[in-house]
C-alpha cells in the first residue's frame, strides 16, 4: 500500500489540485493521497464522491508552526494554540503528524512539541535543503517515532513522486494505519526548486480574485 502523506487540493489558498484530477491520478499509480488542506476540511465531502480510497485531514497553522490532524471531521482554527490543537485532534479520534519539522521557510516547530505527536514526516519533497529532512528523520530515530514522507503537492504534477509504502490495511482505522507504520519503507523525490514560486504567484491570485482562481 502506497500512501502520500501529504497532499493540497484547490481548497488551499495556494494550491491547484481537483480533487478529481487527484482521484484520477491516484487510481492510476495506485498512491493514495493523504489530503491535508491549509485550515479546512472542504475536500473531504467532494473527494468521499469518487471511488478510491483518500484519507482526510488538516493542516493547521498553529501559534507554534504547522500540525496535521488525521481523520479528524471538524475544522480546527487557523492560530489555535499547538497544544489546544493537538487536543482537539486526539479528542476527535485523530492521528498527529508533524509537518516539514525544521523546514525554515516556516517556522521550525520545537522539538519537545513535536516529541507529543503520533508520526514526523522524514521527508518533505519541497524542502529545499535536504539536510532539514535528514534532520527529521534523525529526531524521529532517536525518539523512537512512527515516520513518514509526504509530496506536499500543490501541482498535479507534483504527486507521485514521493510516497511512503506499508503493509495492507483498513485506512478507516487510525490504529491500524499507525500499526503499519511501524513496517513503512519511503521512495522519495525532491520537487522541482520553482514550484516554490509558482505557489507563491497562486496565493496571490486568489487574494486578489478569489474563487475565480480556485479552478486554475
Amino acid at each position: 500500500m502506497k500512501i502520500d502523506f501529504h497532499v493540497h487540493t484547490h481548497y488551499s489558498y495556494d494550491a491547484t489540485i481537483g480533487p478529481a484530477d487527484l482521484a484520477r491520478k491516484s487510481a492510476k499509480l495506485g498512491i493514495i493521497p493523504v489530503v491535508v488542506d491549509h485550515n479546512t476540511i472542504a475536500s473531504y465531502k467532494p473527494m468521499r464522491s469518487f471511488d478510491v480510497p483518500f484519507v482526510h485531514g488538516e493542516e493547521i497553522g498553529t501559534d507554534k508552526g504547522d500540525l496535521i490532524g488525521l481523520y479528524i471531521n471538524e475544522v480546527i482554527p487557523k492560530n489555535t494554540p499547538f497544544m489546544e490543537a493537538l487536543d482537539s485532534i486526539r479528542e476527535q479520534g485523530g492521528i498527529v503528524y508533524i509537518p516539514h519539522m525544521y523546514d525554515r521557510r516556516k517556522k521550525p516547530l520545537d522539538e519537545d512539541l513535536a516529541s507529543k505527536a503520533d508520526i514526523i514526516e522524514i521527508f518533505n519533497a519541497r524542502c529545499l535543503i535536504n539536510k532539514l529532512n535528514v534532520k527529521a528523520k534523525a529526531f524521529a530515530d532517536k525518539k523512537k517515532m512512527l515516520q513518514a514522507a509526504g509530496s506536499d503537492s500543490h501541482f498535479l504534477f507534483e504527486f507521485g513522486s514521493t510516497y511512503t509504502e506499508i503493509p495492507d490495511s483498513d485506512l478507516e482505522n487510525p490504529k491500524e494505519l499507525l500499526k503499519a507504520l511501524k513496517s513503512a519503507t519511503h521512495v522519495t523525490r525532491k520537487a522541482p526548486f520553482f514550484v516554490r514560486g509558482i505557489t507563491s504567484l497562486v496565493s496571490l491570485g486568489k487574494k486578489l480574485f478569489g474563487a475565480s482562481t480556485k479552478h486554475i
